[in-house]
């Protein structure tokens, strides 16, 4: 059975162990999500794996495009916006420490490690200190890391805690022997932080009162921190019937700790029902009545933790009032996080009777089954309500167009709306005609700088594909703040890489390339895929445009493309150009959105050339992948749709072109081709030895390539002394 320690909904609640939870101040840290496309990862909090590229302040009142599939925080913010209840100052900042973009010491992109928190650390450097002026012996350095890292087994609560005690004991009693007895049972109960260690020994004989109720309750926390949690939870039974001790009133709260820890730990459904059962009867009467506010406010939150596992359908439907209401708890966050667990267990019909669970069902995903544009519309007509607004809009497609009184509704939103940027989206998305629909877009990027990058890029994304000219095209492809894997950010964002890499004859794709407005590192990219391209698709007069952009950007390459082009044979002209693209493997075929450099593309001529190499890695070469195949990394890009404003002639070009480069092999086998075949009418040429070298091993040792064999003989038997021999000692 997995354990109830969820990382989206429940590590918080199990980080406070043996001192009541202080609430969330601000939160020192930077906000940062810097996944290319949605991160897969086991572990990732995001719930779907979506997120704007930004989240202001402005945000929470102006939430920018709000689009189907984004993670549930964005989306509870949004719809908190388009109804009217945009969350304030003090809502934002007990939202932060939840949102799964907030990076401090303590998170990392593929799970949490507390270990790293500052308020740990403080935690324990004021223990030490405490600890030695109670007279305490000097102490290694204390072990708190157990198997599981991102769960914290003692976290900086139980430090405090252990430290205002012994602050107080020593006030009361002072630095005795007694006192020390104290501090070497506390040691003993830290010692299980990490694994199961010593045993606090019991009180001595005659110790007074107050030592032996400290013993006990010592005893109980060590063995819950090593894991014996029937025990734990029966000695923190026994401490809550001693009237006289001052962990009474806590105990059965730690009590029922024990039983969800236990119950985490079982593989036994039967007991884990059981447990859980049994942890809510000790929670009862603290979360209801007790007199102690934060053990109350604890023991709400660990009943909540409860509920979601035994009746999530019960806490959906009061966290949907709750989050619903003008003034949120002071649990926000948590509870934004714990919705969405308890929305994933609940039953379809049971979210629909909810109102942001309705809304929810309709946003969360396009592919949900109960996402239907019926449904979504059914409840804009009925209420006129914003968030069903542009949920109705969501869901509308072109092939099913929406009412015209629902496009009225949106043309009659101001500026000020927060569904405005929404519904000018859809409306561009949904425009009978290219024109309206780049007329919409030019007009919401006209609001920059108000315009976020995210959202500019979104309009940018319909401009490009309702594009009615190359000069629009030029427009729409330059996009800001692509986020970068590693190394550099892609030259393209990956509907622009699809676009150019399919959407244009090599003619048209040569005249965008030297457009001045495009940015340079773009424009450089795009100078380098027509280039290459015109070696298979026979077009010597474009690579004749392009040549002066090639050896300005290619060092060295200057004479080899001086050759190429003079040469009047078209068979040797090949040869020669096959020659210089595998001297030269920054030169590519295809825009890649995926993959940004880690070398310059222009130093690219490592000895290893294949998509496992770690120095080669950084992109989508074409070495595996010519123009038209499956992409080495990331996903396969559909072509889109020949652009509409190409004459019937260019769009025939175009066809035929990509024809011509899907049917290529592998950018390795096609060089060595052209390569073994300029070697059988030149077999001495002096060009040969390098390519041949780099294209052995671009094959990554596969001796049964149909190439490898034959190149590597002719290497050897033509170019014994030559370097690029020698570099190349077998084909393997």
């Amino acid at each position: 059975m997995k354990p109830i320690l969820h990382k989206r909904i429940g590590a918080p609640l199990f980080f406070m162990m043996f001192g009541l939870a202080a609430m969330s101040t601000a939160q020192a840290g930077e906000r940062r999500c810097t996944f290319y496309e949605d991160p897969s990862a086991d572990g990732n909090v995001f719930e779907p794996p979506r997120w704007p590229g930004s989240l202001t302040p402005g945000m929470y009142a102006q939430p920018g495009i709000v689009r189907a599939g984004r993670d549930d925080f964005y989306q509870f913010i949004a719809w908190r916006a388009l109804a009217g209840m945009p969350l304030d100052a003090a809502a934002q900042e007990r939202l932060r420490p939840f949102d799964p973009c907030w990076l401090t010491e303590t998170s990392e992109h593929h799970g949490h490690n507390p270990h790293n928190d500052a308020a740990l650390k403080h935690a324990l450097e004021g223990w030490q200190t405490e600890r030695l002026r109670g007279g305490g012996p000097k102490q290694a350095a204390l072990a708190i890391a157990g198997k599981d890292s991102s769960v914290l087994n003692c976290p900086a609560d139980a430090f405090r805690n252990a430290t205002r005690t012994l602050g107080i004991r020593l006030t009361n009693y002072g630095a005795d022997a007694t006192l020390r007895d104290w501090v070497v049972g506390q040691d003993a109960v830290f010692a299980n932080c990490a694994a199961p260690g010593a045993m606090p020994a019991d009180a001595p004989a005659g110790a007074p009162d107050w030592l032996r109720m400290d013993r006990a309750y010592q005893q109980a926390a060590a063995h819950f921190y090593r894991g014996a949690y029937p025990e734990a939870a029966a000695r923190f039974d026994a401490i809550a019937q001693d009237a006289a001790s001052p962990w009474r009133a806590i105990a059965p709260y730690l009590a029922a700790r024990a039983d969800v820890r236990a119950a985490s730990a079982a593989d036994d459904g039967k007991a884990d029902a059981a447990l859980m059962a049994s942890a809510l009867k000790r929670l009862e009467p603290l979360a209801d009545a007790s007199t102690d506010t934060p053990l109350r406010t604890d023991a709400r939150r660990l009943r909540q933790l409860i509920l979601l596992r035994t009746a999530p359908a019960q806490v959906l439907a009061r966290l949907d009032t709750e989050l619903g209401s003008a003034a949120p708890s002071a649990n926000i966050g948590q509870d934004v996080r714990d919705y969405s667990y308890a929305w994933r267990a609940t039953a379809p019909a049971e979210r629909g009777q909810l109102g942001y669970g309705a809304w929810l069902a309709v946003m969360r995903s396009a592919r949900a089954a109960n996402a239907s544009p019926a449904e979504a519309l059914r409840q804009w007509e009925a209420t006129q309500q914003l968030p069903w607004l542009v949920a109705a809009l969501t869901r509308a497609t072109p092939q099913a167009p929406p009412p015209e009184a629902l496009l009225t509704a949106a043309q009659a939103l101001a500026p000020a709306s927060p569904a405005y940027l929404t519904a000018r989206y859809h409306l561009a998305r949904l425009a009978a005609s290219d024109a309206e629909a780049v007329a919409i877009v030019d007009a919401a990027l006209a609001l920059r700088p108000a315009l976020g990058a995210d959202d500019a890029n979104a309009f940018k994304r319909i401009g490009l594909a309702r594009a009615r000219n190359l000069d629009d095209v030029g427009r729409f492809i330059v996009r800001s703040g692509v986020l970068p894997v590693r190394g550099e950010a892609p030259a393209a964002a990956m509907d622009v890489a699809a676009f150019l890499n399919t959407g244009l004859p090599l003619d048209m794709l040569a005249t965008l390339a030297q457009q001045k407005n495009l940015p340079p590192k773009l424009r450089a990219e795009l100078e380098t895929v027509a280039w290459t391209r015109a070696l298979p698709l026979a077009r010597p007069d474009v690579a004749t445009r392009l040549a002066p952009a090639i050896k300005a950007r290619f060092a060295g390459s200057a004479p080899l493309v001086d050759q190429m082009l003079a040469e009047p044979n078209p068979a040797l002209r090949r040869g020669i150009s096959a020659m210089l693209l595998a001297r030269y493997p920054g030169m590519v075929a295809n825009v890649s959105p995926f993959i940004g450099y880690e070398a310059d593309p222009t130093k690219f001529a490592h000895p290893i050339m294949r998509a496992s190499n770690n120095l080669e890695r950084s992109r989508e070469n074409w070495w595996q992948v010519f123009a038209g195949g499956k992409p080495t990394y990331g996903k396969s890009v559909p072509a889109p749709a020949v652009p509409t404003f190409l004459a019937a002639d260019a769009a025939a070009t175009l066809r035929a072109e990509r024809a011509t480069l899907a049917a290529l092999p592998s950018g390795t086998d096609y060089l060595a081709g052209l390569v073994m075949e300029h070697a059988t009418r030149e077999p001495r040429d002096a060009r040969l030895p390098q390519a041949l070298s780099m294209l052995i091993r671009a094959h990554g040792g596969d001796a049964r390539g149909q190439y490898t064999a034959p190149m590597f003989k002719h290497l050897h038997k033509y170019f014994t002394r030559n370097e690029w021999a020698k570099r190349t000692p077998t084909h393997r």
